[in-house]
């Protein structure tokens, strides 16, 4: 019991990371302004 609740817990923790990784390096992410729609290119952190 202990040694399957561990696998799921490490399944479940692979998958929210893959989720929040990038699928490209060059690919900038746009965000949209809730104010006005208009749509742009967030600046890189670390360029």
């Amino acid at each position: 019991m202990r040694k399957s609740l561990l696998v799921l817990v490490a399944v479940l923790v692979s998958l929210g990371l893959t989720a929040c990784a990038t699928t490209k390096a060059n690919q900038k992410t746009r965000v949209k302004c809730p104010a006005c729609g208009y749509e742009f290119k967030v600046p890189a952190q670390n360029p």
